[in-house]
C-alpha cells in the first residue's frame, strides 16, 4: 500500500481519537524514574508527537504547560491544518506542526518524550523502521519514547474479523459507504452471537463490541485500515533493540506486572525458567493482550529492573479507589475497605495507610503532590490522636504497591504549578474550543471526557446552569 493512498484515507476521514491519558509526560516521566531514568520534568521538557493527527492529545499538554515546547509531525495536510487551527484560536504558542513525510523528515534539537500512538502498526516496515530510527535519533539522554501497536496473539480474533470486513468493502467507492457497510455486517454478527454459548462466542462478543464502540472514523483507521500488523512483544522488542532503544515499561504500568499472576499460574510457568521479556510475551498469551503502550529509551535499564520507589516523594497521587464514608475508622487492627477498578477490594488496617487512603478518596478528582498528602494523612492520624508517619519509605513502598494495582495515579510534579486551580476556576480555552467544535473533549488530568454534542453545547451555553460540582469532578474547572 502507498504511502499516497494512506495519506488520502486519513485526508478523506480524521483520525479523531483525542487525549491518550497514558502518554501524558508526567506520568510517563513518573514510570520512567521509578525504573532508574532521570526524565524530564513535564512543565520543563521537550515533547515530539509523531502522527500528531489533529492535534487533540498534543495541544491539551501544550496549554497545561506553557513552560514547555510541543512539536507535532503528520503527513495529512488536512489533519494538520485542522491542528493548526485550534493552537491560533487558542492562542497556544509553545506549541508547532508540521506536515512532513516520516521517512524523510527530521526535528530539529533532542526532545525529552516522543509520542507515536496509532502509528507503529498501521504502516509499512519500512515506515516502522523508520519511526523507531526517529525515535532513536531525537531523544535526549534520559528522554522517553512511547509508542503503541498491536500485539499477539491478543489480535488474532480482531485480525481475522477485520478481514472479513475488508472483503465486504470491496468495490464501495466512498469512506462513508464503506463504514456504512462494516458497522451493517459488524451488528449482525453481534446479532447472531448475542445468545451463543462457550468460549469462542465469548470472545467473538467482546471483539464485536469493542469494534461496535468506536466511532466510524476510528474505525476507519483502525480496523479498516490500509495497514494493519500486529506483532508479538518479543518482535517489537527485538525491533526497538536494533536502533538502541531499550524496553522500560509499559505505559499503563499495572498491564505489566507478572507478580499479581495467580499462583497457580506461576508455578505452571516456573519449569520454563522466563526471564524478564519472555515472561511479559508469556502475559500476552495468557490474557489475549491484543495492544501495547511501550515506553522505550537509550538510557539503559537495570538488569534486575529494580524499583526506586522513593520516586513517589516527586509526585502527585490520585486515587482510582472509593470508600464509604461511614466505614472510616483510623483505629489500629480496625479494618476498612476500598473498591477500585476491575473489582479490586483493599482492605486497610494500618492507621497510616487508611489515613494515607482516606485524603486520596476525600480528595478526588484531584492529584495530590506526595508533601500535601503527607500534611493531610498526619492532621487526620493527629485527629485520631495516633503519630504522624515516620517511615516514609514504608510509604514509598505502600503507594507503589496500588500503582502497580491499577488503583493509583502518578504523576510527576516538576515544580507543582500545574497541579493547581485556578482562583476562579472554569474551562480552558482549549476546552472550550473543544466542545464549540465538537472534538474529544480533554479534562485536566488529560483524561477524555464523553459527552454528546448536545452536552457539548450545554456546557458552553451561557444561559444553561453548569453543575460545577459535577464539572470539577469530571476535571473540566482548571
Amino acid at each position: 500500500m502507498s504511502a499516497d493512498v494512506i495519506r488520502e484515507r486519513y485526508d478523506a476521514v480524521p483520525y479523531r481519537h483525542g487525549a491518550v491519558s497514558d502518554s501524558h509526560p508526567a506520568r510517563v516521566g513518573a514510570i520512567a524514574r521509578l525504573l532508574g531514568i532521570n526524565a524530564a520534568p513535564p512543565d520543563r521538557c521537550r515533547v515530539l508527537e509523531l502522527g500528531c493527527g489533529e492535534g487533540m492529545n498534543l495541544l491539551p499538554l501544550a496549554e497545561r504547560f506553557p513552560k514547555s515546547e510541543f512539536v507535532g509531525m503528520d503527513f495529512s495536510a488536512k489533519q494538520i491544518a485542522v491542528a493548526e487551527a485550534a493552537r491560533a484560536a487558542c492562542g497556544i504558542g509553545n506549541a508547532r506542526f508540521v506536515c512532513a513525510d516520516l521517512r524523510e523528515w527530521k526535528p530539529e534539537g533532542a526532545f525529552d518524550y516522543v509520542i507515536a500512538h496509532g502509528v507503529y502498526s498501521w504502516v509499512s516496515s519500512e515506515v516502522r523502521d523508520r519511526l523507531l530510527a526517529l525515535c532513536a535519533g531525537a531523544l535526549a539522554k534520559n528522554g522517553v519514547a512511547y509508542v503503541s501497536y498491536n500485539t499477539l496473539p491478543g489480535w488474532a480474533l480482531p485480525g481475522g474479523v477485520r478481514k472479513v470486513l475488508l472483503q465486504e468493502i470491496v468495490g464501495i467507492a466512498s469512506p462513508e459507504a464503506q463504514m456504512a457497510r462494516a458497522v451493517q455486517v459488524l451488528d449482525s454478527l453481534a446479532e447472531c452471537m448475542k445468545d451463543q454459548p462457550g468460549s469462542y462466542a465469548a470472545n467473538l462478543r467482546d471483539t464485536l463490541d469493542d469494534m461496535r464502540a468506536k466511532p466510524s472514523g476510528l474505525l476507519f483507521h483502525d480496523e479498516l485500515a490500509a495497514v494493519n500488523e500486529p506483532c508479538t512483544f518479543t518482535e517489537f522488542s527485538v525491533d526497538a533493540a536494533r536502533h538502541g532503544l531499550n524496553y522500560v515499561a509499559e505505559a499503563h504500568y499495572a498491564t505489566m506486572q507478572s507478580a499479581h499472576l495467580p499462583a497457580p499460574m506461576q508455578s505452571a510457568l516456573a519449569p520454563l525458567q522466563l526471564e524478564f521479556a519472555r515472561t511479559q510475551q508469556f502475559m500476552d498469551v495468557l490474557f489475549q493482550r491484543w495492544l501495547r503502550n511501550s515506553l522505550l529509551s537509550s538510557a539503559p535499564v537495570s538488569a534486575e529492573r529494580a524499583i526506586r520507589a522513593g520516586v513517589i516523594a516527586d509526585c502527585a497521587l490520585g486515587l482510582r479507589m472509593t470508600v464509604d464514608a461511614g466505614s472510616i475508622s483510623l483505629t489500629p487492627g480496625s479494618p476498612m475497605q476500598f473498591k477500585g477498578v476491575h473489582g479490586l477490594v483493599l482492605e486497610a488496617r494500618e492507621p497510616v495507610e487508611k489515613a494515607v487512603l482516606t485524603v486520596l478518596a476525600r480528595s478526588f478528582p484531584e492529584r495530590l503532590p506526595f508533601p500535601r498528602l503527607c500534611a493531610m494523612a498526619n492532621q487526620s492520624l493527629a485527629d485520631w490522636g495516633l503519630p504522624p508517619v515516620s517511615d516514609f519509605s514504608a510509604l514509598h513502598d505502600f503507594l507503589h504497591r496500588l500503582f502497580a494495582l491499577d488503583a493509583l495515579d502518578v504523576m510527576l510534579c516538576g515544580d507543582g504549578e500545574w497541579l493547581r486551580m485556578n482562583a476562579t476556576p472554569g474551562l480552558s480555552t482549549l476546552m472550550r474550543y473543544q466542545a464549540q467544535n465538537d472534538f474529544p473533549l480533554t479534562n485536566r488530568w488529560h483524561e477524555p471526557v464523553a459527552l454528546t454534542p448536545e452536552g457539548k453545547r450545554a456546557l458552553i451555553d451561557p444561559s444553561s446552569r453548569a453543575d460545577e460540582a459535577a464539572l470539577e469532578r469530571a476535571g473540566l474547572l482548571v
